[in-house]
């Protein structure tokens, strides 16, 4: 097998191909141009190409040449290879480290042993050569004491140099990510030792110059679970000041969820180029964990994933220490809205003391007129993380829409999906993929059937840790603000093996009726309660009169662990 690569023999290139190939025969070629060029022409039957080194970043020879070489369709991507990169400054027999005054070598490799030259040769010209391996060629023609080389070890060897100095790197992490081609016409390449067990893919895309659109464009992979690897822009010539980028995404065009995320991309971009799907190097790599395949490409179960019958014994979601369906019940409490910094610590610290779980908090609040207060936003995040930190209790907070479940996902433990989203079957799904456990709340006017299929999409996507919420529904009764259905608490405990747990605040809106109602939601089986509790209910920004002030939460705590001692988790 020949192939064709940048460089000459003893290069860091042929290196590289010779570790995905062993047996092949190498084509030295004097520019990344030359190397398409043969593979197209069918001189070489793939290619070997640096793409990006660990320490000084992307090829930008190779990235220029990619649009050109792939945009007709004729060339496509087969393999990555990852290189250790290790430096030697060589030169011809007789020479010594202090008779050296010029050292070649190819900018990209002067620039990863900068350091030991500043060091060890202060005083020397540093010259650029097209190719490490050519300049150890170099040197050995013109023989001359005075000239050096910076190449691979083997160069030394192939070209009849001594070495002077070997791993000369500045880091010894350094490393090349080399990318191999064939002609889109030609056989399948050998594979990997092993088989190939990964895949990724390579895209170029063109986008408009208009407000949103390469935020659009990412969200495509970002909202269907596709892990982004590496993004890459470089000037696009033929429009001054308008950019192409390079994006690469874990797995493979075939993956149902990178073919839909594609789909999108094509929708949204003026041009996309896919360079081809290729087996991914496995060692030292930072490959995620295959996202599942979507549940509208699978085959409907015969059994719902909800069904009781999966799990007769029940199943436990465990959100840091806390467990939900275990032997005791949960109690998580706190404000409907994080107001500041100082009210969320004290309310925290006060739950804490008094024997709650877990710590509730609205960063983001939906709120029936425009002009009431929103939340905090990623400020009400930082709040609730710091309140974590101090007391110990994992956060549930609610996430609004599925552009913000990646920022929500960072700062909670648990993602609460409120009772207007419940059938917001998007939101479901990229709530699912952050693989953070989810408390769905029942709709206002949902039936249990919808409330029960809102949890199957989640469960769907391959996360099976949901906890399920009653928080009352909207009757003909006005009294209160909603009515609490303690039938549904019952029913679905018996049609689902997941937790139920119980919102009397609002269910009742009434602070007065909040713990007998949880009192009753817990005598008819519920495995927990989510209480709103603000130190002074009736200055709160939202759902003040529905709130526990603290001695009411303390009370509630009393009546549902009888004799347990008052306790402080505070971090000293």
């Amino acid at each position: 097998m020949r192939v064709a690569i940048q460089g000459t023999h003893g290069s860091f290139s042929e290196a590289a191909a010779r570790r995905r190939w062993p047996g092949l025969e190498t084509l030295p070629c004097r520019e990344a141009k030359d190397v398409v060029a043969a593979v197209r022409d069918g001189r070489a039957e793939a290619g070997c190409l640096p793409i990006e080194n660990s320490l000084i970043g992307s090829v930008t020879t190779t990235y220029d040449l990619l649009e050109e070489a792939f945009g007709d369709g004729a060339l496509r991507l087969t393999h990555e290879i990852l290189y250790p990169v290790h430096h030697t400054l060589m030169a011809a027999p007789g020479a010594t480290l202090e008779s050296i005054k010029r050292v070649l070598s190819h900018p990209v490799a002067l620039g990863q042993c900068r350091e030991w030259l500043a060091r060890h040769l202060p005083d020397v010209e540093l010259v650029s050569a097209w190719d490490t391996a050519g300049s150890a060629e170099i040197v050995a023609q013109e023989g001359n004491p005075a000239l050096a080389a910076v190449a691979a070890r083997h160069a030394a060897d192939t070209h009849g140099l001594v070495p002077l100095a070997e791993r000369i790197e500045d880091d010894p992490s350094n490393q090349t990510r080399f990318l191999t081609f064939t002609r889109s016409d030609a056989a399948a390449l050998p594979p990997a030792k092993g088989g190939a067990t990964r895949y990724k893919t390579s895209v170029i895309v063109l986008i408009d110059h208009k407000p949103g659109m390469l935020a659009l464009t990412l969200q495509a992979f970002g909202v269907r679970g596709v892990n982004l690897m590496a993004l890459q822009s470089r000037p696009e010539r033929s429009a001054p000041w308008t950019y192409r980028f390079y994006v690469d995404v874990d797995g493979s065009t075939t993956d149902p969820r990178l073919a839909e995320a594609l789909e999108e991309v094509e929708a949204l971009a003026a041009r996309v180029v896919v360079l081809g799907s290729y087996e991914a190097w496995i060692e030292g790599s930072r490959l995620s964990a295959p996202p599942p395949t979507p549940a509208h490409y699978t085959k409907k179960p015969d059994v719902p994933l909800v069904d009781r019958k999966r799990a007769p014994e029940g199943t436990r979601v465990e959100v840091r220490h806390v467990v939900f369906g275990g032997e005791a019940p949960v109690l998580i409490a706190g404000p409907c809205s994080v107001e500041s910094e100082a009210m969320i610590l004290e309310t925290a610290d006060a739950i804490a003391k008094t024997g709650g779980d877990m710590l509730r908090g609205g960063a983001y609040k939906p709120r029936t007129s425009p002009y009431d207060f929103q939340g905090l936003g990623v400020k009400g995040l930082r709040y609730l993380a710091d309140a974590r930190e101090r007391t110990g209790l994992p956060v549930v907070t609610e996430v609004l829409s599925w552009e913000e479940v990646a920022v929500v996902a960072h700062f909670a433990d648990m993602l609460q999906i409120g009772a207007r989203n419940m059938q917001n079957f998007t939101l479901l799904r990229a709530a699912s993929r952050s693989g953070k456990p989810i408390l769905l709340k029942r709709g206002a006017g949902a039936t249990i059937e919808e409330w029960l299929m809102a949890a199957e999409y989640i469960l769907a996507e391959g996360n099976p840790n949901v906890v399920l919420c009653e928080r009352g529904i909207r009757t003909f009764e006005r009294a209160t603000r909603h009515t609490l259905d303690l039938n549904a608490v019952v029913l679905v405990r018996q049609r689902t093996h997941l937790p139920v747990i119980v919102d009397p605040s609002h269910a009742a809106g009434l602070r007065s009726l909040v713990v007998p109602l949880g009192l009753g939601s817990l005598a008819a089986g519920a495995c927990g309660l989510l209480v709103e509790v603000h130190p002074d209910p009736d200055r709160a920004m939202s759902d003040g009169a529905q709130s526990l002030d603290l001695p009411m939460f303390a009370e509630l705590v009393r009546r549902v662990y009888p004799g347990k001692e008052p306790r402080s988790r505070l971090a000293v």
